[in-house]
Parts: C-alpha cells; sequence; structure tokens
C-alpha cells in the first residue's frame, strides 16, 4: 500500500510540474501587446539541432523527429531531419512565402506583416521571452491554426504550435551555434 500511495505522489507532483510549465506559457495570452513593445533580440544566422514532437489527434499519437536547422537571416528557414525519416524542409522559397514572410518578419523585429495576420501576446522576464500569436479572423491561418508560442533568451529555444483540430508541434532547439 506505502509503494502505491508513493507511487501515486510521484505521479501527481510529474503532472502538476508539467501542466504549470504548460500553464506558464499559456498566460503569455494574457498579455496583448503592440508590435512596438516586443522586445526580443535581433537574430543572427544560426545552426542547431532540434527536436520535434507532433501530437496527431486523430491517431492520439506523437511522432517524434529530429535534426538540424539553420536559420538564414536574408532567406529564412531549413529543417534538415534525420530521423525517423531523412527529409529537408526550406522556408526560404517563393512557394512557403507565407511562412517564410512571417520567420523574417520576427527575426528581423520588423512586426507590421506578422501584425497584420496575427494579434501579438509577449511576456518578458530576465530569464526569458515569450512571444504568442494567435491568427486574426480574417487570417489565412485562422482555418487550421489555433496559436503559436515562441520561446527564448539570446535565440528562440522553443516553438509550440497549436492546430484548431487539437493537434500540437512542439520543437526545441539545442547546441546553437
Amino acid at each position: 500500500m506505502k509503494i502505491l500511495f508513493k507511487f501515486i505522489i510521484i505521479v501527481c507532483f510529474i503532472y502538476i510540474c508539467c501542466f504549470n510549465n504548460a500553464f506558464a506559457n499559456a498566460d503569455v495570452f494574457n498579455n496583448k501587446v503592440s508590435a512596438d513593445s516586443i522586445q526580443i533580440p535581433q537574430f543572427k544566422d544560426v545552426s542547431c539541432n532540434f527536436e520535434q514532437e507532433k501530437f496527431i489527434p486523430n491517431s492520439n499519437q506523437t511522432i517524434k523527429s529530429g535534426g538540424t536547422f539553420q536559420f538564414i537571416l536574408r532567406k529564412g528557414v531549413i529543417f534538415n531531419t534525420e530521423y525517423p525519416v531523412k527529409y529537408t524542409t526550406s522556408y526560404t522559397s517563393k512557394e512557403n512565402k507565407y511562412v517564410n514572410d512571417i520567420i523574417i518578419g520576427i527575426s528581423k523585429k520588423e512586426f507590421s506583416y506578422v501584425e497584420k495576420n496575427f494579434d501579438l501576446f509577449f511576456k518578458n522576464n530576465n530569464s526569458k521571452w515569450i512571444l504568442g500569436l494567435v491568427p486574426k479572423s480574417d487570417s489565412p491561418s485562422k482555418v487550421q491554426l489555433k496559436n503559436i508560442i515562441i520561446i527564448g533568451k539570446d535565440n528562440i529555444d522553443e516553438i509550440l504550435i497549436n492546430t484548431v483540430n487539437n493537434g500540437s508541434t512542439k520543437i526545441k532547439f539545442m547546441q546553437c551555434k
């Protein structure tokens, strides 16, 4: 009985810690701001490793992947997925103009395009900043996207993407150079 009780206490503690972290990030949506009040660093070209977890609600599965990531300020973003399947996704071309314009706008701190399509939310404490994006009602993203949460300090450390069908994608960036 004692072992079962200890196990339940440990599981509850882990759940509370995870829930509080998710809640702390989500509470950024209580702080709507204009673009001129967002205080994030000017980003530079960077290469990182990344890990991604994508939750697919219809199958109730989480797919994990990872690889390398490049951000090129004048071009955009390239994900080179190395597992479970090798694949390259490039947000540097005209075919991905919408996503690329959002990425470039945030990275250059030029929020006019982003603010046209998203409501902006922001929190900053000395250890990290959190930027939340919610598609405006007339935005093309509104049909698929619920919100985006971007977390960082000197660079972007994590991106959480939530879809309207309760799917989610969490991307963590590590070992950036």
